[in-house]
């Protein structure tokens, strides 16, 4: 009885210590989705020591199951540790600033998020090189390098299409009158009097009176005054009219990209190659995947992202069922990296042979393949992998040995651009409508039949078309001194193209002329002129350009009118698209200011020779 008595302690101890090391493993398992919010409640309860321990966790735990950062968790922590601030709790904002950078050392967010928190301290010294670091960041992630592009194209294409209407009104300022002499001597030949007139003018806004949109007009214009326009002119409007044809497309293709962006397989391709934790991916995917179970290459997105949450075992469910539905390479590389990491590794080195038979140039089956056999101390078959390995894949492999990942093994990683045409199939075959989520595709034949594109190709062959048959009969001119407008019917084509009848006589010819005819046209000249110089001044007061357009410099025109357009729609709209270009309001406001700055430069280069600018009537 002593004896056993003796023992009940020891037997308690034992089975004590069983059960510690039972809670200990379902700990380790823990899924980091659980261990974020008990650092979160630990550090709102004030117990900062308990927070910086679940943290610490759940960095650990996310290296255990190959996860590097945690962009979601890290703008959160950046997020209450400015509202932790403004409540002068410094204890929580001290922990959840470190947090932040912890998480997520390269988030452009956190950043931005730590320039506002510098900015609302006054710490203006700080708060600008967060900024610049914030930008530096936006580059090395997928998705916000992706939604910059996007931002910038919109920018751009609201910039172009607001050039084209400027340079179509340009050549309307330019040549309308000797357009519309033109089509008074059309109209004189069926009509009389003063209707002659009317219906001229009606000519020149012939859309408007058709009932059709703004868009139209310009090109009508393109169309009607390519004739009288300047060789670079005529160029000009042949480029913005495809530019105007593309602009459709590329605001599709934005769309997609920012829409796109965010459907579950994209998201989780660009979790799984940049090792990054997204807390409703798993979800998502698990919903996308009850509804189109057939796609072998969802199957293994899913089972990537189980591996991300600790549940190996669901993950090889999904890896043998992806290889089932269609054997690949990467699907029998994942499982035999979960085989590697239960330590059987002939098991492994099976799976990644069958992985190297169905794709011979993936250079991580090798690598991971000599892993495996440098475990079973088959160190030959090591060499021989990983001689291949680089062979294959240089750069990497030298990386992965010099830095080798927390798991040793490297997982297969679906390419994000065939996430893409995942996403595409799906929104294609329509199966996924019923789940939230976006779930778009780009078409450019469907994108391409628009009335804009198609207004923009037709503007281009009209206006060669008209331009072709008309060349032979010319174009009305106007004088460059009084402005009056001619053609082959007001003169004689053996005389100057560039003046008219009586400032021919007075400025070339110098013969008889009476001085009160004389001065009566040095008068008109002088008015004419003066009025050119007054509406340059205007146009290039409002618009940076518009006034060398207006003088025909059209190459310095186009270029400073561009430039002008650009910055003032980025300071315009910079913080109102896809979150990316500025997603702070430090970073806002200091891409607004620069972008006014650069604005007002241009304006100042271009406005200022026009303003200085003085009539000539010589």
């Amino acid at each position: 009885m002593k004896a056993r008595s003796a023992r009940l302690p020891l037997v308690a101890s034992l089975c004590l210590a069983l059960c510690l090391s039972a809670l200990s493993v379902v700990a380790e398992q823990s899924s980091p989705r659980d261990i974020w919010p008990q650092a979160t409640s630990a550090a709102n309860a004030g117990d900062i020591d308990a927070a910086i321990k679940q943290t610490n966790a759940l960095i650990e735990t996310g290296k255990s199951y190959g996860l590097k950062t945690f962009p979601q968790y890290a703008a959160s922590a950046a997020a209450m540790a400015r509202q932790a601030d403004k409540e002068n709790n410094k204890p929580v904002a001290q922990w959840a600033a470190k947090a932040a950078d912890q998480l997520d050392p390269s988030s452009s967010s956190v950043a931005f998020s730590n320039a506002d928190h510098a900015a609302d301290q006054k710490q203006w010294g700080k708060a600008i090189p967060f900024v610049f670091s914030g930008f530096a960041r936006v580059f090395g992630s997928y998705r916000t390098r992706l939604l910059s592009r996007a931002d910038t194209f919109m920018v751009l294409l609201l910039a172009i299409a607001l050039t084209c209407a400027i340079f179509a009104a340009s050549l309307f300022v330019r040549y309308f009158r000797a357009r519309a002499h033109d089509f008074r001597e059309s109209l004189s030949q069926r009509f009389h009097g003063g209707s002659v007139t009317v219906l001229a003018f009606a000519l020149l806004f012939l859309p408007v009176f058709l009932w059709l949109g703004p868009v139209w007009l310009i090109f009508y214009w393109f169309i009607i005054f390519f004739g009288y326009a300047k060789p670079a002119e005529r160029v000009l409007i042949i480029v913005l009219s495809l530019l105007l044809a593309i602009t459709p497309l590329a605001l599709d293709l934005a769309s997609h990209w920012i829409a796109g962006s965010d459907s579950p397989p994209v998201v989780a391709a660009i979790g799984s190659a940049e090792q990054s934790y997204q807390p409703d991916a798993l979800r998502r995917m698990q919903d996308l995947v009850s509804i189109v179970p057939d796609n072998p290459r969802l199957q293994l997105l899913l089972g990537n992202l189980l591996m991300f949450e600790g549940n190996e075992r669901q993950a090889a469910d999904h890896y043998r069922l992806s290889a089932e539905l269609k054997d690949s390479a990467g699907a029998h590389v994942n499982l035999g990296n979960l085989h590697y990491l239960d330590n059987d590794f002939a098991a492994a080195v099976t799976e990644y042979e069958k992985a190297e038979a169905l794709d011979p140039k993936l250079a991580i089956t090798f690598y991971n393949h000599s892993l495996a056999s440098g475990e079973t101390y088959k160190f030959d078959e090591q060499a021989k992998m990983l001689e291949t390995a680089r062979r294959l894949d240089h750069a990497a492999v030298d990386k992965l040995s010099s830095h080798p990942p927390a798991q040793k093994i490297v997982m297969y990683h679906l390419p994000v651009a065939e996430a893409w045409a995942i996403a595409a199939d799906v929104a294609k075959r329509g199966a996924a409508r019923s789940l939230f989520g976006n779930y778009s595709w780009f078409d450019p034949a469907t994108s391409a039949t628009n009335p804009l594109t198609l207004g923009s190709l037709g503007a281009i062959v009209l206006a060669l078309f008209f331009w072709m048959r008309r060349r032979k009969t010319g174009f009305a001119g106007s004088c460059i001194k009084c402005g009056r407008t001619f053609c082959y019917r007001c003169k004689s084509a053996r005389e100057s193209a560039t003046y008219c009848t009586q400032c021919i006589h007075i400025y070339l010819k110098r013969d008889g002329v009476s001085l009160d005819t004389k001065r009566t046209k040095l008068e008109e000249v002088q008015e004419h002129q003066t009025g050119m110089l007054r509406r340059n001044r205007i146009f290039a007061t409002f618009l940076a350009g518009t006034g060398q357009l207006l003088e025909g410099r059209t190459i310095v025109g186009i270029i400073g009118l561009f430039l002008f357009l650009v910055f003032v729609c980025l300071a315009l709209l910079v913080g109102r698209l896809a979150p990316v270009l500025a997603s702070g309001e430090v970073a806002t406001m200091l891409v607004r200011i620069g972008a006014v700055v650069i604005a007002l430069i241009v304006w100042l280069t271009l406005a200022l020779p026009v303003w200085r600018r003085r009539a000539s009537t010589v």
